[in-house]
């Protein structure tokens, strides 16, 4: 992408423009892109809807914006507003700290919730932290799965090495997930999964049918059906676990 053969692009107010090849794409205000979009850098302060794929090295969202695509972000790929990605995204640094939908599947190497996301199909990524809210409708599967809950969180199912399940504390990110989530009920601050598979685990206010690991640790608030564990197994006298077993 290099950036000499490539011209800006910036709608001010309301246009629209083709997709194309571009260096960097700025959109303050109301701007909608038909067709393909190949850019080294975006940005959206307005409102957008791009028709077609998007191809950059980095995008930022401070507004509203919605992809009719597939999403790639070489570099990263931030959300402050509200965006809508319809396929699915890959970044190398995804970091979303306003509302985001996803209606296939997330990749990233490093994928950070400090709003709200919802991703209909599997979340992959070697660091997924959540100081937010979630839902997977699949699988979410990182080397290092950290989650301080300060918003209802699901996922169908969750693996990795090392899995760190804590309620989240302090006012300022339970206020931002409180304007971004009204509909839902914010008292219910658990994390829901049906298996949860790793090498180390901690868990705090989880509800899950079965947990298995290596060495596990169940705090308290939480809900487990079954616990297998290889090495270490510890249990809260505020969680309840159904069953456990050692296995080899």
């Amino acid at each position: 992408m290099e950036k000499q053969y490539r011209r800006d692009l910036k709608i001010a107010g309301s246009g629209s423009a083709a997709g194309g090849k571009y260096d960097n794409v700025l959109i303050n205000g109301d701007g909608d892109i038909s067709g393909d979009l190949d850019c080294n850098d975006l940005k959206v302060n307005g409102m957008s809807e791009i028709n077609g794929a998007v191809k950059t090295k980095s995008g930022k969202i401070k507004g509203m914006a919605t992809f009719n695509g597939n999403l790639k972000a070489d570099v990263f790929f931030m959300v402050f507003g509200t965006c809508a990605i319809r396929g699915s995204v890959e970044a190398k640094d995804m970091h979303v700290e306003g509302n985001a939908n996803v209606s296939e599947n997330a990749t990233g190497e490093r994928i950070e919730i400090k709003g709200a996301i919802n991703i209909k199909g599997d979340c992959t990524a070697e660091a997924f932290i959540s100081k937010g809210a979630f839902t997977i409708g699949g699988l979410l599967n990182a080397d290092t799965v950290d989650v301080n809950l300060y918003g209802p969180c699901r996922a169908k199912e969750i693996g990795g090495e090392r899995i760190m399940v804590r309620k989240g504390t302090g006012f300022k990110f339970g206020k931002l997930i409180k304007s971004l989530l009204l509909s839902l009920d914010l008292d219910v601050v658990k994390l829901s999964t049906e298996t949860i598979e790793g090498d180390d685990i901690y868990l705090e206010y989880t509800k899950a049918k079965a947990v298995r690991g290596n060495n596990v640790v169940i705090g308290e608030g939480c809900d487990i059906g079954v616990v297998e564990y290889k090495s270490t197994f510890e249990q809260s006298n505020k969680s309840k676990v159904r069953e456990n077993k050692k296995v080899r």
